[in-house]
């Protein structure tokens, strides 16, 4: 998604005055209309056409620009650099809009969304407040399980403003280091800069290729991957002043400037280009790798055409009063815009905006974009008091976090103090499995009125997390075994067993079920997973499962475990059970290696989504049942095999405990049994601990 650098009114909070302007203090009406023009392109692209226009590149280009022009003055006049006074007057002018936008967004979801997305649109709250947005979504988007949350996040566009502020904070610092050198060695500070800046945009631009490259969904976000684009606007931030002193000085004393055709192209063909951007590239897919040069390409073609002082320059365009009061409104206009989309596209139930609805919805934003910057934006910006000294922006900054983040951390803990408290009548409350068991009885303290566990606001977050990351001798080798963001560890005995569950995040969640019956036996249990990727390391699977699966056996080798789990079966997403590829030599060489296997059969793939089910119509009606997959009815696929196999090989099949009777309902025992179509919670999965230590001694496994 695509941010705004400041508004006109903005640019005071970079440091440039009331409104974008040169070294010499000029105001840039075109500066100013192109960030207009940009705004307008972000919110067409991001209502109609569900694509991204490249327009945040353009922003962060422009915030830097200004920036750097901000300083310049400041060490041209022989002033300290004051990044204290900077970080102040900045974040004074960006926090209360911010503010405002985050809480209504946050009523807007409490309102409008199902309690299940509460707790995310929390944690982005806070992220979007404290200017880490951008680290929040790639935690996310490389998070298998949080990805699968369904729609966007209302605050997903705060990712460029979270960069940018970050930059505002390290610009300072470093441009502020940058003159001290100057000034002891006597250089120009000026020459010094423009090496700080070439050696970041370097070093980001080649970061920023590689990792787009690999890891694409992470590079969009990564802030390391974007600073090139602020280094860039730095260096033009340097660069056009010179350029311009030198074409005025050519111009002399000429009392008409002649008007420069090539001037009045390069403007056209820099508004052209950023038009175009969006619609001939894939940015969200392409971006931020080399390919965001056009946009930043674009974007310095308008400023190095500046004022043509013709008729037909882009600047006469870019300076009407429509474009200027886009510009004006620009940062409001940025905020509220995305909240009003995903809210409504969510509750609507809809894709994608129409002609009609997207046309409100943009009408809608202006008006409040006007309020907020009538309102809000401009008296805190203009208010005296404030901007008189630094302190006193620094405690308008503090009042803002206060007033955001206490509601915000109030919530989450509100919605985390219920699941606790229910979590401590779990035993009498919200037996889960246990009540299959026979010989069940029920608690004699039970609350028949008690809400099912986890509870609707964080059954979201009811993955297995198995203890902390691998670490020590269990951490997994650099390049040769899996990452260690995928190793969970249940540390045991430090001379007790060690089992490993391997494969999916199918089978990472049924490791619930064996979390406590590891500590209790003092074994130590790890855990690796990729999501979609079962462990077939003599398979052909894909590319990327193979290589993960051939890195996991790397590790198996090496620890040398006592036992391992793995999904000998393998039931597909058209509901086809198989055996695992590549188990009919998994198994030999696992057991050849002394270690003793558990072979899980696959469990079921739901027909219907159990959590909006169950919040809509109830978790007794029918319709949010989905029957036992028929496959899983039959004998397993892998029985012939597993019968081939010497000892060693215990399989496993718990799908009775999660579809008794041939039934999946959505809540058993008072614990939700699923968190979306293919997934166990893990509050279930613990819950059938009892059940599988006793089918896992049947079989003749000794923990």
């Amino acid at each position: 998604m695509s941010s705004p650098a400041p508004s006109s009114s903005t640019a005071e909070a970079a440091g440039v005055g009331a409104h974008p302007a040169s070294h010499a203090g000029r105001f840039r009406p075109e500066l100013h209309g192109l960030r207009g023009v940009a705004i307008g392109l972000v919110v067409l692209y991001h209502v109609w056409f569900d694509r991204v226009s490249g327009g945040v590149d353009v922003f962060l280009f422009l915030s830097s620009f200004l920036l750097v022009g901000t300083f310049m003055r400041r060490v041209g006049a022989g002033r300290p650099t004051a990044p204290l006074a900077y970080w102040a007057r900045t974040f004074k002018r960006l926090l209360p809009p911010t503010t405002v936008v985050a809480l209504a967004t946050l009523a807007g979801v409490y309102l409008l969304l199902p309690a299940e997305r509460w707790m995310t649109a929390i944690t982005d709250a806070i992220g979007s407040v404290l200017h880490v947005q951008n680290w929040v979504l790639i935690r996310r988007g490389v998070d298998y399980y949080a990805a699968e949350e369904v729609g966007a996040s209302p605050f997903q566009h705060f990712w460029s403003l979270s960069i940018q502020g970050q930059v505002f904070l390290l610009w300072p610092l470093l441009i502020g280091a940058a003159v001290l050198v100057a000034r002891w060695r006597r250089w120009s500070v000026r020459p010094v800069l423009a090496v700080v800046f070439t050696l970041v945009l370097v070093a980001s631009f080649a970061w920023s290729v590689v990792s787009t490259a690999t890891h694409q969904e992470i590079a969009y976000f990564d802030t390391a991957a974007r600073l090139w684009e602020f280094a860039a606007g730095s260096l033009l931030g340097l660069a056009l002043p010179a350029l311009e002193e030198r074409r005025e000085r050519s111009r002399g004393r000429r009392a008409r400037p002649r008007v420069s055709p090539v001037r009045v192209a390069a403007g056209w063909a820099g508004i052209l280009g950023l038009l175009s951007c969006g619609l001939l590239v894939d940015v969200q897919g392409a971006f931020p790798g080399w390919i965001a040069a056009w946009p930043l390409t674009a974007a310095a073609l308008v400023l190095w055409a500046g004022a043509t002082g013709s008729r037909l320059g882009v600047d006469r365009l870019l300076s009407s009063r429509p474009a200027a009061r886009l510009g004006d409104v620009s940062y409001g206009l940025y905020l509220v815009h995305w909240p009003l989309l995903t809210l409504y596209l969510a509750h609507a139930g809809k894709a994608r905006a129409g002609l009609l609805d997207g046309l409100v919805l943009i009408l809608v934003s202006l008006v409040l974009a006007w309020l907020l910057t009538r309102l809000v934006d401009t008296p805190i910006r203009r208010w005296p008091w404030a901007g008189a000294r630094a302190w006193r922006g620094g405690l308008v900054v503090a009042s803002c976090l206060v007033l955001a983040l206490a509601p915000m951390l109030g919530a989450r803990e509100h919605l985390l103090g219920e699941q606790r408290e229910a979590e401590a009548r779990a035993v009498a409350d919200n037996p889960g499995a246990r009540v299959l068991d026979p010989g069940f009885t029920v608690h004699p303290d039970a609350n028949p009125d008690a809400a099912p566990l986890p509870s609707t606001a964080t059954v979201p977050g009811d993955w297995v997390v198995s203890g902390t990351l691998c670490s020590g001798d269990l951490e997994p080798r650099p390049d040769v075994e899996p990452k260690r963001t995928s190793c969970g560890i249940v540390e045991g005995d430090p001379e007790g067993k060690v089992v490993i569950s391997v494969g999916n995040s199918r089978i990472e969640q049924f490791t619930g079920a064996l979390i406590p019956l590891a500590q209790e036996n003092g074994w130590t249990l790890i855990t690796l997973w990729k999501g979609g990727c079962v462990y077939a390391p003599d398979a052909e699977v894909s590319p990327d499962c193979d290589a993960w699966s051939a890195q996991a056996r790397e590790y198996i080798e090496r620890v040398s475990p006592d036992a391992v789990l793995v999904h000998s079966t393998f039931l597909s997403p058209e509901l086809e059970e198989t055996v695992t590829p590549g188990m009919e030599t998994t198994l030999p060489d696992l057991t050849a290696a002394g270690i003793e296997v558990i072979a899980l059969r696959d469990q079921p793939r739901l027909a219907v989504e159990p959590v909006p089910c169950t919040e809509e119509k109830g978790a007794e009606d029918p319709s949010c049942a989905s029957p036992l997959p028929e496959p899983l009815s039959r004998e397993r696929p892998d029985a012939a095999l597993l019968a081939e196999q010497p000892d060693g090989v215990v399989p496993l099949d718990v799908n009775d405990l999660i579809c008794p009777d041939g039934v999946c309902s959505p809540v058993i025992g008072n614990v939700r049994v699923s968190l979306d179509r293919d997934h166990l919670t893990g509050t279930y999965a613990a819950s059938m601990q009892d059940a599988v230590a006793a089918r896992l001694e049947e079989t003749g496994f000794r923990w």
